[in-house]
């Protein structure tokens, strides 16, 4: 019964791994082409800064939302039936979309003060065209909240490949934006994009939804279910919203700082959100769905064998290839940027931010995977408290290693920040869970971090024997020459001490 489970763990995990590939292979793109169009300099400062500050009510109604709609959409159906609860998500979609609506129009005529007080260190044309290019995008938020909602549903029916889609969308309209567009309107082209991304988004998801969710005309504040979903929403809306305060601290200190640091900033943490999407995101969509029904046993211990085969899992695939980024840093930041308006100072400054973002990396991960513990076991306080405690750690590190490393400190800071949370989050779970870190579990988890450093320092090696790599085709060359041989390294260590783990991983990656 319990290997059925695994089976089922991984054989899911690995088919939205591979949708997740694709779609942040094409966002990978997308990327790529913003560098080669718009470099790193004031003007793609202004557009990732208002970007960043349309995504964050994204992210806020995201962590109201995904946090809680699936366990109590799963708990509705299980009591009452898929028709009422049906009912509760058209009913909950309804009230998000007038509530992502209103948010928006707020935000729209409040703009200018909200980019003043966001981004301090801006100031005329910078801090016009960053205002401009904020109220362009926020007509969008309705789209990003309601194709949420509607992920949602499908993740709580276990089609996690449609919710994995909604990420081409936008990259499809940005890069469209950015050849078709970007001559004549320049960055404004971008912000366009952003809108036709949200409507893309609903389109995408429709036909998923036929036979799995019929939408309801309902708008009814007295739902129980609705009533339980904002309680629980609360908390994990302050989680998130601590957390985002990490990022936006860090955008604050930034934008004082050089033309571009925000931009490099921003170029190399979406390089590591590719990583969370391809390694991370898979793993704790899928987890979260089956513990949330697991979890209505109302018994953390039936959660254990899950949580450790998760656990297990991520820092199988997280930790070698973390390792292997932050030694060839700079050559990923060429291989990604390297071509047209991005400049060979844009390399360096872009590559050094990176190598401090990616070591944090496993942190990322493992907090996300500990937190949708807790909210599969409808507890979002925990989360809450401890990413506050997050956020005064961010804080107190930037103010100290921004005057002594620059925007690199920035960086640093997000990594140690998150490896405090996730000390406090296993804490925490010792005690939900007693017996989960059991001699085996670290064993197993101490030999992983071995084989990593092992491979890591073949990446060392070979770094400092092959000559520099200039040009896409060579960067990518050496890249997979380094990476592959790591990886066989790794490879052959898990085949030689740990046969049985080995064994299982590749039996499941073949089906």
């Amino acid at each position: 019964m319990q290997s059925g489970k695994k089976r089922a763990l991984i054989g899911s995990t690995l088919s939205v791994t591979l949708i997740i590939l694709f779609s942040k292979g094409i966002g990978f793109v997308r990327e790529m082409i913003m560098a080669y169009y718009f470099g790193a300099d004031s003007v793609t400062d202004a557009y990732n800064s208002a970007y960043s500050l349309f995504y964050l009510p994204v992210l806020l109604f995201s962590s109201c939302i995904t946090s809680t709609l699936v366990p109590l959409y799963v708990r509705n159906e299980s009591e009452n039936g898929r028709e009422l609860a049906n009912r509760f998500a058209s009913n909950t979609l309804n009230w998000f979309i007038i509530s992502s609506f209103t948010v928006s129009l707020l935000m729209f005529v409040l703009a200018r003060p909200l980019v003043r007080l966001v981004y301090p260190g801006f100031a005329g044309e910078k801090l016009s065209l960053a205002v401009t290019l904020t109220r362009i995008m926020l007509p969008a938020l309705v789209f990003f909240v309601g194709a949420i909602v509607l992920s949602s549903v499908l993740n709580a029916h276990e089609k996690f490949v449609a919710a994995q889609l909604t990420g081409i969308p936008l990259s499809i309209a940005e890069i469209s934006a950015a050849i078709f567009f970007s001559r004549q309107y320049g960055i404004h082209a971008q912000a366009w994009g952003v809108i036709a991304a949200g409507v893309l988004q609903i389109l995408v998801l429709l036909p998923f939804l036929k036979g799995s969710f019929e939408y309801r005309a309902s708008l009814s504040i007295h739902d129980k279910y609705l009533r339980r979903l904002l309680r629980l929403a609360v908390p994990a809306l302050l989680s998130m919203a601590v957390n985002e305060l990490n990022h936006m601290v860090d955008r604050m200190l930034a934008s004082g700082l050089n033309d571009g640091d925000i931009s490099a900033m921003s170029y190399a943490f979406k390089l590591i959100m590719f990583m969370m999407g391809v390694l991370v995101v898979p793993l704790t969509t899928v987890s979260f769905s089956k513990m949330s029904r697991e979890a209505a046993a109302r018994d953390p211990r039936v959660l254990i064998p899950q949580v450790r085969e998760s656990v297990r899992l991520l820092m199988t695939a997280v930790l070698p290839i973390v390792l292997i980024a932050a030694v060839e840093s700079r050559h990923i930041i060429r291989f990604a940027y390297g071509r047209g308006h991005f400049s060979e100072e844009n390399v360096l400054v872009t590559g050094t931010v990176f190598l401090f973002y990616v070591v944090g990396v496993p942190f990322f991960g493992l907090r996300d995977l500990v937190n949708r513990v807790f909210h599969a076991l409808q507890n979002t306080r925990v989360p809450m408290y401890i990413a506050a405690i997050s956020v005064a750690v961010n804080i107190t590190l930037n103010l100290i290693l921004r005057r002594l490393m620059g925007v690199n400190g920035l960086a640093l800071a997000t990594g140690i920040a998150a490896l405090t949370g996730v000390i406090l989050l296993f804490v925490r779970l010792r005690r939900e869970m007693p017996g989960i870190m059991d001699r085996g579990f670290a064993l197993g988890l101490f030999k992983t971090l071995c084989f990593s450093l092992i491979a890591g320092a073949v990446t060392f090696g070979l770094g400092r024997l092959l000559p520099e790599a200039f040009g896409t085709a060579r960067v990518f060359f050496r890249l997979a020459l380094i990476a592959l041989s790591s990886l066989a390294v790794y490879a052959a260590l898990l085949i030689a001490f740990d046969r049985q783990r080995a064994r299982q991983l590749l039996k499941r990656f073949k089906r």
